[in-house]
């Protein structure tokens, strides 16, 4: 009898070496767990909470096009706008897509948006669409306007020789999200004005 309770005593306590064993080893798989990121329910409590992402702040313009602006059939021509930052936040570059009007324009083989900044001009390169030739891309165009500041932005585009005079072709400005029709008027093939009656 003895020996089968010694038997018994020393099997519990095989059970019981083995039931520690077993704790150590839960113990460690869940701290590498932990470690590894997978938090259980107390430790995210005491975790820091998650940084709020940031909110991008809202660019608000006004275009505008600048009247009085003319050119003469069959040489180039530079339609532009006025660019007004009506935001509460400063705009540093905006992408600005030109789009020409259905007749007497064509690119001049390359295309560029200007500002003119301090006496300085600022060029702007853009790129043609490949899938209509009528549009072109300039990314990241550098306005730096703080609020209530203003700038023209022009480009330069070739007229065809047949337009007429008083005829008004034109280029639509797309700055970010605000756009305007930047129109000119043809004068006379001398480069007099034409009396026109719009």
């Amino acid at each position: 009898m003895l020996s089968a309770i010694q038997h018994h005593s020393r099997k519990s306590v095989g059970r019981r070496g083995r039931a520690r064993v077993l704790t150590a080893s839960a113990a460690v798989a869940l701290a590498a767990v932990t470690a590894a990121g997978g938090l259980t329910n107390a430790s995210a409590d005491e975790s820091e909470p998650a940084a709020e992402p940031s909110v991008a702040a809202t660019v608000e313009l006004d275009v505008q096009d600048v009247p009085f602006v003319s050119a003469i059939p069959g040489e180039p021509a530079t339609p532009k706008v006025t660019v007004t930052n009506t935001g509460k936040s400063r705009v540093a570059t905006q992408d600005v897509t030109l789009t020409l009007g259905p007749r007497g324009l064509s690119w001049l083989g390359w295309q560029e948006v200007y500002i003119v900044r301090g006496g300085k001009t600022e060029k702007n390169r853009c790129r043609l669409s490949e899938t209509d030739a009528r549009q072109a891309f300039c990314k990241g165009v550098k306005l730096y306007l703080d609020p209530g500041q203003s700038i023209n932005v022009h480009t330069e585009v070739a007229t065809s020789p047949d337009l007429e005079p008083c005829e008004m072709p034109r280029v639509h400005f797309q700055v970010g999200s605000a756009g305007a029709d930047a129109n000119f008027v043809m004068t006379n093939p001398d480069g007099t004005p034409a009396e026109c009656r719009h």
